[in-house]
């Protein structure tokens, strides 16, 4: 029986794999999962039939733990000697790659979900990009989860395209159709959402993800807000919580709370998420980089049209003019006009929703787990 080892930094980032380590237990791995030590994991190893490895892990740069943890990693990789790892996200794969080099694991596969880098500058970027570097170099293969992802790592020198590969269109693990499924939501759970969040008789724009700049929050703030001092029949429900670290600017999410145009719904369970795309108009995201836009699709699934940008990753998730529309990031105008055009063309823009839903039908997870399980046997 061949032993995979899957890793994790964060927690939260078993959404990121819901499903997979199941997969490949039915297949007759014996399959672990290496991340921190905390309720959810554990709650998500029996849900998926995988065994725990704890592992304490920073996930920002810090020499001295990350020594502590590469140690940590090399005596766990002696004892269960794997056949196969699989990292992904950023320090577990910099950390744990360089530890399955170190113990000889015969197949090193990184799963690489983007690049930070994107919006760096300076000698930061370069440190950055020297570390996705070393990340590739300890790898047997890269897993891009997208095309433009592995276009950028290609041009900038990270890896070469003889060691990438990209399942189907791209995102790393699928999208659950199941869950993000119109059917699912009853027009009772509808009203109820729409009652509760303030929005009968609004056309409502609708966010999706983690309160972070790179998400483009301070772009999306000003187009709405220029929008709704014009027209105030429409609103903006946000779905998500601030990260502090990652917002320049603290002042924004006061500004987010206190906008009489904007709905702040807090961070949600993400069983609820369907419901909450249901009641939106439009699914925004001007987000400057993405590894592949999973909450693209999955607003595509519920036939909710979209506005994105046509940066890395989210022009992967979304098919520009066919289920919705691509601006460049970073531009306030062009996101605020769009914005104004879907408002102005409801009907118009209502066979974006509708072709989203034979869009989503490209990324079933059991494309994505039936290619990851012929790299795993080649």
């Amino acid at each position: 029986m061949k032993k995979l080892i899957v890793g994790i930094t964060a927690p939260q980032s078993v959404d990121l794999i819901n499903g997979q380590l199941n997969f490949f237990v039915q297949k007759g791995y014996d399959v672990y999962l290496l991340a921190p030590d905390t309720e959810q994991v554990v709650d998500f190893c029996k849900k998926e039939n995988a065994k725990h490895i704890p592992v304490k892990i920073e996930r920002n740069i810090h020499l001295f733990y990350d020594f502590i943890s590469l140690i940590q990693i090399i005596l766990i990789f002696l004892k269960y000697r794997p056949d196969i790892v699989n990292l992904g996200t950023p320090k577990i794969s910099l950390v744990g790659m360089i530890a399955a080099k170190i113990t000889g694991v015969p197949k090193r596969i990184y799963t690489c979900r983007g690049f930070r880098f994107e919006h760096e500058k300076g000698r930061f970027r370069k440190f950055l990009i020297t570390i996705e570097k070393l990340i590739s170099s300890c790898s047997h293969k890269v897993i891009c989860i997208s095309n433009s992802v592995k276009d950028l790592g290609i041009s900038e020198g990270i890896f070469k395209e003889s060691k990438v590969v990209v399942f189907g269109k791209g995102s790393s693990n699928g999208l659950n159709l199941e869950l993000f499924s119109r059917d699912r939501v009853t027009e009772e759970e509808r009203k109820e959402y729409i009652e509760k969040y303030g929005l009968e008789g609004f056309y409502v724009y609708g966010f999706v993800g983690r309160l972070v700049d790179r998400k483009g929050i301070a772009e999306l703030y000003a187009a709405f807000d220029n929008l709704y001092s014009r027209n105030k029949n429409v609103k903006l429900l946000v779905v998500g919580r601030p990260y502090w670290d990652q917002i320049k600017n603290p002042k924004l999410i006061d500004d987010y709370n206190s906008h009489p145009g904007i709905v702040m719904a807090g961070i949600q369970p993400q069983d609820t998420i369907p419901a909450f795309l249901s009641v939106f108009n439009v699914f925004v995201l001007p987000a400057w980089w993405e590894g592949f836009g999973n909450v693209l699709t999955q607003a595509a699934a519920m036939g909710v049209p979209i506005i994105g940008t046509n940066s890395t990753g989210c022009k992967d998730a979304v098919s520009n003019g066919y289920n919705g529309v691509l601006v460049a990031p970073y531009s306030v105008s062009e996101f605020e006009e769009a914005m104004e055009y879907f408002y102005n063309n409801q009907e118009e823009v209502k066979k974006y929703g509708e072709n989203g839903v034979e869009w989503a039908k490209n990324f079933k997870p059991e494309v994505i787990w039936e290619a990851m399980y012929g790299l795993y046997e080649s």
